[in-house]
């Protein structure tokens, strides 16, 4: 099961985008009546929410605060195995770095007001926008991305893959639940309101559901 993400998928149609862009302007129509254009709408369409691309910013000027998805660039098809990576530093002084993340495909992170990202491989969205169903390599907010429940997850090969889960990606590893690495095929259990790493992960399969309280 790979990892579906409609962001992903928006960037990759930025060169049909451009055509549908320049052809516009010869075909009015009545969109353009209510002050909208055909271009506007096409934009609209394929790219609903702003993305990110990689260099430095400051969080609450050059990008909202908030919770971002962190995908790579690499938008060939072995891209699930590819890596993303960025540093996060207290403010713009470069000095209190509160971490340097690397994530395999995508991962998630909370940004404040006055941080400093330097995004330096890879391209972020807002993580509600960008639509992140189950898959392998990566990252997924249970409740959200995918299901609570039991899952069977099989290692890419046979040097195997890892596990981690969070309560919390503001900072990340401070926040970590658990951690694991596997071999043969393992189980875990994920909660409402977790957060999944998966990392060379061939396969993840739902085995269960969470059982009410």
């Amino acid at each position: 099961m790979k990892c579906i993400c409609k962001a992903w998928k928006r960037k990759c149609l930025s060169t049909a985008l451009s055509l549908t862009l320049a052809g516009a302007a010869a075909f009015p129509s009545a969109a353009e009546e209510t002050g909208t254009s055909i271009a506007e709408e096409a934009a609209a369409a394929a790219f609903p929410a702003q993305t990110y691309a990689a260099g430095s910013y400051v969080i609450g000027q050059d990008m909202p605060a908030g919770e971002y998805a962190i995908f790579t660039s690499d938008d060939s098809t072995d891209s699930t195995y590819s890596y993303c990576s960025l540093t996060l530093y207290k403010d713009e002084s470069d000095e209190r770095r509160i971490a340097e993340l690397r994530f395999q495909h995508h991962g998630l992170i909370t940004l404040y007001n006055g941080q400093y990202l330097v995004l330096s491989d890879g391209w972020a969205i807002a993580a509600e926008e960008a639509d992140i169903l189950p898959g392998v390599s990566g990252m997924y907010k249970v409740g959200r991305d995918m299901e609570p429940g039991t899952y069977q997850l099989t290692a890419l090969t046979s040097e195997g893959g890892s596990w981690a889960l969070y309560n919390d990606v503001r900072y990340y590893y401070d926040y970590i639940d658990g951690y694991g690495r596997f071999v043969d095929p393992t189980v875990i259990t994920v909660e409402e309101g977790q957060y999944l790493e998966l990392t060379d992960v061939r396969e993840i399969e739902k085995i269960a559901a969470v059982s009410p309280q």
